[in-house]
């Protein structure tokens, strides 16, 4: 039996130009590699802002008081992403100093990684320093207390000159007048820079070494941020979205298969059931033959037996509906279940008692009866009339 071999883990980083690919081969020794899939993607400092505060001593508050700060500086949540991270920097008496970033906009790629982490804290800063280094063309800033980062920026300047030190000088004072920095002991640059960069920083800021050394190799951070950029999280919310409908697809597909399969077997049986009673039809086929005779005889001869299918019945119980005067028959015709009646009357009062008491006949309530309104003509106002009868179930319905 071959054992499955876990993929080592993979991560992807912002490098100088381009993004650098990092495979780790044991739990300590990370290596360059080619680019591929990744599982930690490494967000660039340029999607982050960065707003170190002091906040009060209260773990409890502490996730509540950066999404205030965030939203106080215009940050909103989205339904499904985490936008920012914060850390404890260091603690005096009831307050805390916290650092926090947050995604401002999307990360380039990353979108298949399955743990997004800010590119500052997958370096090893130094402690009580100012790092500078450089990520897809720009570069950062980050400064430290201790050895926990307190703040990171991406500088305006697109090269480590002398108004780069001059931007650095303010930034670190900036921070030091709000008491956030107040420790830095040595500078320390990552990348290449102009000849005069050095000089000239060791002149604007006082009392820290600087040095110049290449970058560390980056590290995953031992604790997991959570940050969870929107768009990988409207793709995982979709791909969610699809792997229900395709199991609410497989549901409905298994129960369309039982309850066809239950009709297909209930099918059967009932053909069986019907080839046999259609089996003891045709051997009864004789005696239903002679029944429909027999029933056909009748049927020819009811008329003649039947009162009420009598014409001259029939026409006496339509006299019988006539008025003593004021109406006249003109026509009176029976053909098959057909009935149709015609005349005249003096008004159309008249006419509309006469429907009434037609269609109030118990007898002939066996037809259903059209009666249009009268005509009056034009000589005499007289109103003439024609009612027509279907026998009910009869062949003119």
């Amino acid at each position: 039996m071959s054992i499955h071999r876990p993929s080592p883990l993979a991560l992807s980083f912002p490098g100088e130009e381009e993004r650098e690919f990092w495979t780790c081969i044991d739990q300590e020794t990370w290596v360059r590699g080619k680019p591929g899939a990744t599982q930690i993607h490494g967000i660039e400092t340029l999607a982050f802002d960065s707003a170190p505060f002091w906040s009060m001593n209260d773990d409890d508050s502490q996730e509540e008081g950066v999404s205030l700060r965030w939203e106080g500086l215009g940050i909103q949540p989205v339904p499904g992403a985490r936008l920012w991270h914060h850390w404890t920097i260091s603690k005096r008496e009831r307050q805390k100093l916290l650092g926090t970033l947050a995604l401002v906009s999307e990360p380039a790629g990353g979108t298949d990684s399955e743990r997004f982490e800010p590119s500052p804290l997958m370096l090893p800063l130094r402690s009580d320093s100012v790092m500078v280094w450089k990520e897809l063309g720009r570069f950062v800033l980050a400064l430290t207390h201790d050895q926990a980062l307190v703040h990171v920026s991406v500088l305006t300047a697109r090269q480590l000159d002398v108004a780069a030190a001059f931007e650095i000088r303010d930034l670190i004072a900036a921070l030091q007048s709000l008491g956030i920095a107040t420790n830095t002991e040595s500078v320390h640059v990552w990348t290449a820079c102009d000849t005069d960069f050095v000089p000239q920083l060791a002149c604007l800021i006082d009392d820290v070494s600087i040095s110049k050394e290449p970058r560390p190799d980056p590290r995953p951070p031992r604790t997991p941020s959570g940050l969870l950029p929107p768009s990988v999280a409207q793709e995982r919310d979709s791909r969610l979205q699809r792997r229900r409908q395709a199991l609410m697809v497989a549901v409905a597909s298994a129960a369309y298969l039982c309850f066809f399969g239950a009709w297909w077997l209930s099918l059967l049986w009932r053909e069986s059931h019907v080839e046999a009673e259609f089996a003891s039809v045709v051997k009864l086929q004789p005696e239903i033959e002679e029944v429909r005779e027999a029933q056909a005889q009748w049927q020819e001869m009811e008329p003649a037996l039947n009162p009420d299918l009598y014409p001259v019945e029939i026409f006496h119980q339509v006299v019988s509906l006539l008025p003593p005067e004021g109406i006249r028959f003109k026509e009176f015709q029976m053909d098959g279940d057909k009935l149709v009646i015609g005349g005249e009357a003096t008004t159309v009062n008249h006419a509309l008692g006469f429907k009434d008491k037609l269609a109030a006949c118990l007898p002939l309530q066996r037809y259903s009866w059209n009666f249009p309104v009268p005509r009056i003509r034009d000589e005499d106002n007289r109103a003439e009339f024609r009612a027509v009868g279907i026998m009910n179930g009869g062949e003119g319905q």
